[in-house]
């Protein structure tokens, strides 16, 4: 999806640029901004920030963003291996935006049975310091995989934000416990759901995109709240697949099935007018599997 930015309000515009299915890492970037059906510019070849990872942001003002509209051309102009590139993106500068309000827990209590594949780790530390926690028996999970979720000592009867998992060595990163953790340390992972959270936000943006609909325009994300669970919970069931077991590929489109049914069958709230209020006339938009249509 677009990225979109409130009106009146300082944010960071960002993108990686990818190069045979890598993220590439520019030596320099400038950044260009078309206003939406105009050859004005609002910015003109401003030099970029450049992440480790490739990362390219650049910081834009509450001024650069005090019009609402869509479209905004960004045109990217890169240097990577001494060669000059160039990249074009849209985005939105927006009203409103349509926000995430489900968190790990709604996804589990949903299907308790994740909570037997790996959404909780016991163990035993051997060894860590104050901001890791080292254990040879997490090197079965790939990189990342605790990323986002929680580390709790029970030891020192704290819990902590994992900042970042390194599969080969076993090393869960979190953010400062109060003393360094030790050898036979007890300690319980809860992993995050935020990345299929993400990615089934996404296909329902998709979705309404697809279906005529603008995301930003629909003000009460509550109304899209059990559409987005259903997704999600098919998403993490998605990762969970193997050949040798078919509960997780089942659980998988049944999922879907329930989340396109919920979607198809939806009313909600949505701002037509774009004034940022919702009349009579404008609560109770329906989407249906052949098009949008107003009840």
């Amino acid at each position: 999806m677009k990225q979109q930015f409130l009106k009146d309000t300082a944010d960071t515009f960002q993108t990686y640029i990818y190069e045979n299915n890598r993220k590439t890492v520019a030596s320099s970037a400038a950044l260009t901004v078309q206003k939406p059906g105009s050859d004005e510019k609002l910015l003109d070849s401003v030099p970029m920030s450049i992440g480790a990872d490739g990362l390219l942001s650049f910081g834009l003002s509450a001024a650069d963003n005090s019009t609402a509209a869509l479209n905004y051309k960004a045109t990217i102009a890169y240097t990577y291996s001494s060669t000059a590139y160039y990249a074009t993106l849209f985005y939105d500068v927006v009203n409103s935006r349509l926000s995430k309000v489900i968190i790990d827990d709604d996804i589990a209590s949903e299907l308790p049975q994740l909570k037997d594949k790996g959404w909780r780790v016991r163990g035993s530390a051997e060894g860590g310091s104050d901001t890791a926690i080292v254990d040879s028996e997490l090197m079965r999970y790939e990189n990342g995989y605790f990323t986002g979720g929680l580390a709790y000592s029970a030891d020192k009867d704290e819990t902590r934000e994992i900042t970042d998992f390194v599969s080969s060595t076993g090393t869960v990163a979190v953010a400062g416990f109060s003393s360094t953790v030790v050898a036979g340390e007890k300690y319980i992972l809860t992993r995050s759901f935020s990345k299929e959270i993400q990615r089934a936000f996404e296909k329902i943006e998709e979705k309404l995109v697809r279906f005529g609909k603008r995301p930003h325009l629909i003000l009460d994300p509550y109304d899209l709240r059990e559409i987005h669970i259903y997704y999600s919970v098919a998403e993490v069931c998605k990762g969970l697949i193997t050949a040798n077991d078919t509960f997780w590929w089942e659980m998988w489109k049944e999922y879907e099935k329930r989340a396109d049914e919920a979607f198809n069958e939806i009313d909600f709230k949505y701002d037509s007018s774009a004034d940022g209020y919702i009349s009579a006339v404008e609560d109770g938009t329906r989407i249906d599997a052949a098009r949008a249509v107003r009840r």
